[in-house]
């Protein structure tokens, strides 16, 4: 393949309140939109962009603004040198791009950033390089594209609880039918032990069809923010000691990256995220005694999340699918995944975490902007998306959005 043609533009959407984890809080979110093609085709791939999420280092360093700036830049630098590379699948393409923004965004900002935040500036081009793949190919299933067969006609909608998220709002998912609850910890070690034991009250009454406690799931997510096993022990003991721990389900990202620590002691599904950005990354956490992985195709590109996930099936690791609080429409690419892998032992249906609605000023105008925007599986019903036909579209990936599409963009020239 021979990329010809680029250009970028992005939008910026206002989230409702201030958006808070890892110690840190964003008020708004850019859309990146992408446009790739040659003389035959043209293809167009969305991202959001994430700093804090991708690069806690950077966000803290440079700002939400300047951080942004600098992941959409890295963007528009691949977006260029793709042009001058030919390849013959989009998983090389990927590959070229991303050992080449890394060396260059180190070199040009003498910032040592993060593997994620490279790969979450090339979220909007592999997801554009797959679609005029697509396109060359004749092929229009998600199916005969990655290879993956569905196996679930029910997901569930996983809704994200961060720092400011209040007891009514929590109180009002579960009655929603939502049952496996994620929870943004890390904030400080008695804050968490507090927070957890109020979510944990809330559901206690609660019955749920889908999981094996017939109780609400309690999903931890500390982005990275325990100092040491200590503490982290110390943490489970609590849970353990409380009668919690049955019902935490998983415990993702305890400790940063750079911290090889093994947990395989600790009697509790613990799940990679950020901190796995390629098989290397995958493989050192299962050694460690991780048992689960986050797949995110909209934050480390659909590239390397499908030859992770090939990884983690192969060792006998759980596979489900993360967010990061994307579009609607961009949530699809999660989708398509997240009704094709199996599931954990705690649930009997799929698992997706999906948290714009909660979070975006405008989730239901942003909803027009999906080509299928009538359709029924995009609201989960009693706490799970209905997915029956979901195959016969594939939730309108392979389609245009003339929204997106009518986004100004800057060409941007090869080279």
């Amino acid at each position: 393949m021979k990329i010809t043609k680029g250009s970028i533009g992005y939008v910026t959407e206002p989230l409702l309140k201030p958006f808070g984890f890892k110690g840190g809080y964003v008020s708004d979110v850019w859309q990146v939109v992408v446009s790739i093609g040659n003389d035959e085709h043209m293809a167009t791939g969305l991202s959001i962009q994430s700093v804090l999420w991708s690069d806690g280092q950077v966000f803290a360093s440079l700002g939400q603004l300047a951080g942004d700036k600098l992941m959409y830049d890295t963007t528009k630098f691949a977006l260029s040198y793709l042009q001058t590379i030919e390849f013959e699948h989009p998983k090389q393409a990927t590959r070229m791009l991303f050992e080449k923004c890394y060396e260059h965004v180190k070199i040009t900002t003498k910032i040592d950033v993060k593997k994620t935040f490279i790969l979450n500036a090339l979220v909007a081009i592999d997801m554009a390089l797959w679609l005029l793949y697509a396109k060359e190919k004749g092929v229009t299933s998600f199916t005969k594209l990655t290879g993956l067969e569905k196996k679930h006609n029910k997901v569930a909608s996983i809704p994200l609880i961060t720092y400011t998220t209040t007891t009514d709002e929590i109180r009002e998912m579960l009655n929603n039918g939502q049952f496996f609850l994620k929870i943004k910890i890390g904030n400080n070690y008695e804050w968490d032990k507090q927070r957890i034991m109020e979510i944990y009250q809330l559901t206690k009454e609660i019955d749920c069809p889908y999981t094996t406690t017939e109780k609400p799931i309690l999903y931890l997510d500390a982005n990275g923010r325990y100092e040491n096993y200590d503490k982290l022990a110390s943490l489970i003991n609590y849970l353990d000691i409380k009668g919690i721990l049955p019902d935490v389900g998983l415990f993702e990202e305890p400790f940063s990256e750079e911290k090889q620590i093994d947990i395989s002691l600790l009697p509790c599904i613990f799940a990679c995220d950020e901190s796995a950005h390629s098989v290397k990354e995958v493989k050192e956490r299962y050694e460690q005694g991780y048992k689960a992985i986050a797949l995110k195709p909209v934050a480390k590109t659909l590239s390397e999340s499908l030859e992770m996930l090939e990884f983690a099936i192969s060792m006998g690791m759980k596979p489900f699918v993360a967010d990061l609080t994307v579009n609607p429409f961009l949530l699809e690419l999660n989708r398509n995944i997240a009704c094709r892998i199996d599931t954990l032992d705690s649930v009997s249906v799929g698992l997706l975490e999906t948290n714009g609605d909660m979070n975006y000023t405008n989730w239901e105008k942003m909803i027009t902007y999906h080509p299928l925007k009538k359709e029924g599986f995009q609201v989960a019903k009693n706490g799970v998306f209905i997915m029956d036909d979901y195959e016969k579209n594939d939730g309108g990936i392979f389609l245009n959005s003339s929204y997106y599409d009518s986004v100004p963009k800057e060409v941007i020239k090869n080279g």
